[in-house]
């Protein structure tokens, strides 16, 4: 348990920052907004963009905990990013904007080179 908790903070992605999603019933004790919450929750492909082996699968872990399907896991190939991003295919949108909440991410569009069917979200610093 210390060393996944290291693990994420050495990452620069700590679980304060893996908060859980917080619905209207939290603090009113009534039915959610339905607008709020997403129609479609698409898999996720989590990939480490930092230098702490194992970061990838130690999130992954912790989203599957919190309801999300995980369909990749892995290291990202591609150029270096400023921040935690979570590339989305157009419909999924609301979903990438849950998922940013939970996770301190930045959203952006996934080009036409990155899936169109799952949320990409590539962790860095």
């Amino acid at each position: 348990m210390l060393l996944t908790v290291g693990v994420l903070f050495a990452g620069g992605l700590t679980l304060a920052k893996l908060r859980p999603p917080t619905t209207s019933t939290e603090s009113t004790g009534s039915k959610p907004n339905p607008s709020a919450i997403p129609t479609a929750r698409p898999a996720v492909n989590v990939f480490n963009g930092t230098a702490t082996a194992g970061l990838a699968r130690q999130v992954s872990e912790v989203l599957v905990s919190r309801g999300w399907e995980i369909s990749q896991v892995g290291n990202w190939t591609g150029k270096p990013l400023p921040k935690t991003t979570i590339y989305f295919p157009s419909e999924y949108s609301a979903a990438a904007d849950v998922l940013a909440k939970e996770t301190s991410a930045v959203v952006t569009p996934a080009g036409s080179d990155m899936s169109q069917t799952t949320l990409t979200l590539v962790l860095m610093k």
